[in-house]
């Protein structure tokens, strides 16, 4: 799996069999996931769950997890699948705050932590006090996650 940020500022997840790219929607290579349900696209599994204003994501493949929070929305923390997150993926206002998404990252401790939309500034990354990943792209598997601690993926 490999993770980056596209032109447009979304995160492309590129996968053995399809693209999966997260922004204003969830769309795995050509289908846009629509709302609430459980959707199996190219051996992507995709359960998409309604928050209190939001949805949240839980995108499954090549043995990781990718939870994607279309809005910072604590409520996440309470649902069983954001236990076996491995990267957690989070699209940021322009007025949040880190103060919001940092319980969020405590309460799923994911390997890696995403941000992205037209409040994912260096800024707001740096705020957060989480060691960086440089570069914009992350290449990943199951075997090559952290043991232990959190780890932010910058835009190059």
């Amino acid at each position: 799996m490999v993770i980056s940020y596209t032109s447009s500022g979304d995160v492309s997840i590129k996968t053995k069999s399809e693209t999966v790219t997260l922004g204003s929607s969830v769309t795995i290579g050509s289908f846009v996931v629509p709302g609430p349900g459980e959707y199996d696209i190219a051996s992507i599994q995709c359960e998409a769950k309604a928050l209190t204003n939001s949805f949240v994501s839980f995108i499954r493949t090549e043995d990781l997890t990718v939870t994607f929070l279309s809005e910072l929305d604590g409520q996440v923390t309470k649902l069983d699948d954001a236990s076996s997150t491995h990267i957690l993926v989070a699209d940021i206002r322009s007025d949040d705050k880190p103060d919001s998404l940092k319980p969020i990252i405590k309460g799923i401790e994911p390997s890696y932590v995403v941000i992205c939309g037209s409040g994912a500034t260096p800024e707001f990354a740096a705020a957060l006090g989480i060691q960086p990943v440089e570069g914009g792209t992350l290449k990943l598997t199951r075997a090559g996650l952290p043991l232990e601690g959190t780890y932010l993926l910058n835009r190059a």
